[in-house]
């Protein structure tokens, strides 16, 4: 995180300053980030017409003005910022919404230290990252969208073994590494090394981008 500009924009004093608290711990020498701070989505709006931040963190629901309007309006007047939303809400409207403002990431508020710090180096390096239930999520938006128009297989020969593609139909329909071991009669540590294979073999970032690709190739 050393050198890093972070916008945190979240209604709750308590909230800004722990997610702060995590970035600045995840360096064990100590981070040189910096840090600015809004209250709602206006006040984000206004710092970020105004500084240049290389990540700004953004809660959805804050008074004055959300955080769904305020990255749309910080990417209409500046598209290259790159925004993560950080919620405790993962319903699909506002996933959507949020991804269809510009988003490049969504995360829970549960989520754990290195996922976050995860994500925004994901981000920073030009990707996206979608924690795993935010990943569902998508994948059944995309699956409702896929529904509404004609269904073609992609013509590309999928360059993954039986047993892959077996690991990435359970990974889409929501196991974890551990129920999908044992419904395969496999070790954990066989099921990461697949997962990881399978994000190495398809050139992914993440889970969403396994599931992206289950669905485009039916394999759901």
């Amino acid at each position: 995180m050393k050198g890093l500009k972070i916008l945190i924009a979240d209604d709750h004093k308590l909230v800004r300053t722990g997610i702060r608290f995590t970035i600045e711990s995840s360096n064990a020498k100590g981070t040189l980030a910096k840090f600015d701070e809004a209250s709602n989505g206006y006040e984000a709006l206004q710092l970020a017409t105004v500084n240049e931040y290389d990540i700004i963190l953004m809660d959805i629901n804050m008074p004055e003005m959300d955080g769904i309007a305020a990255t749309h309006e910080i990417l209409k007047n500046t598209p290259n910022k790159n925004i993560i939303a950080i919620s405790m809400h993962d319903e699909e409207y506002q996933v959507r919404k949020m991804i269809e403002a510009g988003a490049r990431g969504y995360l829970l508020k549960n989520t754990g230290p290195e996922i976050l710090n995860a994500a925004i180096q994901t981000v920073i390096r030009g990707g996206q990252y979608f924690s795993n239930e935010v990943a569902v999520k998508l994948m059944h938006i995309a699956g409702k969208r896929e529904s509404s128009e004609p269904l073609t297989r992609s013509s590309q020969k999928i360059p993954l073994s039986k047993r892959e593609q077996e690991i990435l139909t359970m990974i889409a329909n929501e196991l974890t590494n551990e129920e999908i071991a044992e419904k395969l009669s496999l070790s954990k540590r066989t099921v990461d090394t697949h997962r990881q294979n399978m994000i190495n073999k398809l050139q992914v970032k993440n889970t969403a981008g396994l599931i992206k690709y289950a669905i485009q190739n039916n394999l759901i």
